[in-house]
């Protein structure tokens, strides 16, 4: 049965916008073919994660709250994980959340196993290349790190500790009940622990069963027991095909729980 929730041209899609950059650091010199007229890279890659993962350090370290364990809910293919182990010396064990097996098995193939893999891309609408992508060191740069593997919809109850640093980035309006998600996610959060939360807000009937859970503010999810520590509004992009790209505005924000 092929994955719920991307196909291998959505795969190509994430590996473009979350690696792209480690691939050339790499030494890969070999360009990405398109179907049509050359395509800059600058088009392909987005920063979106790493500018996420620097918005969440900035908010750490301006509390002074070192964090040693960390929750990431929807993490795709790794990025913000890597950036946030990389940067954030305190952080030693993480337990990532991912329903999709495709998403799931390509972040444990680069954080993790550092398996020389086949990096796809987006070559035209119906196409897709590959370029070899040794992930070696990336791994390398995690090793220090306890990961945790859990292929399922987060929920109450999935995970049964409480961690100092809970993150969930642009998964709320692909949920059924973002909602219960979220209470989900702030159970899971220590006392005087942080929570990561953000939003493109294109919600979709196809997900949403009760409407009226399409917040356009998620600052409202938080209460009096949570202490805003910061917001932004980060620019994100992903590709459809060799030259074309949905852009969103991602609402991210921070709150640290002080009381339960």
């Amino acid at each position: 049965m092929d994955d719920f929730y991307i196909d291998q041209k959505g795969l190509a899609a994430y590996y473009e916008i979350q690696w792209l950059d480690k691939l050339r650091l790499n030494g890969v010199t070999e360009q990405l073919e398109s179907k049509s007229r050359h395509v800059p890279e600058s088009f392909i890659y987005s920063t979106h994660t790493q500018s996420v993962a620097q918005f969440i350090i900035e908010a750490l370290e301006a509390e002074n709250i070192a964090p040693n364990s960390a929750l990431e809910v929807g993490p795709a293919l790794g990025r913000n994980s890597f950036e946030l182990v990389t940067n954030v010396p305190t952080i030693s064990s993480v337990t990532v959340v991912e329903p999709s097996h495709r998403l799931l098995s390509n972040f444990k193939q680069i954080i993790i196993e550092g398996a020389k893999c086949q990096f796809p891309y987006i070559k035209s609408l119906n196409e897709l290349g590959y370029l070899d992508f040794d992930a070696s060191s990336i791994a390398k740069a995690c090793d220090h790190v306890a990961f945790t593997l859990i292929e399922a919809p987060f929920e109450h109850g999935l995970v049964t500790k409480e961690f100092d640093l809970v993150t969930c980035l642009n998964v709320l309006d692909q949920c059924e009940s973002p909602r219960a998600i979220v209470d989900a996610l702030m159970d899971a959060t220590a006392l005087n622990g942080v929570l990561v939360l953000s939003c493109t807000y294109q919600w979709s009937k196809k997900h949403l069963k009760n409407e009226s859970e399409a917040v356009d503010d998620i600052n409202d999810y938080f209460g009096v027991n949570w202490e805003k520590l910061s917001e932004d509004e980060i620019e994100y992009k992903i590709r459809f095909n060799e030259r074309y790209s949905l852009l969103f505005l991602s609402h991210v924000v921070a709150y640290k729980k002080v009381g339960h």
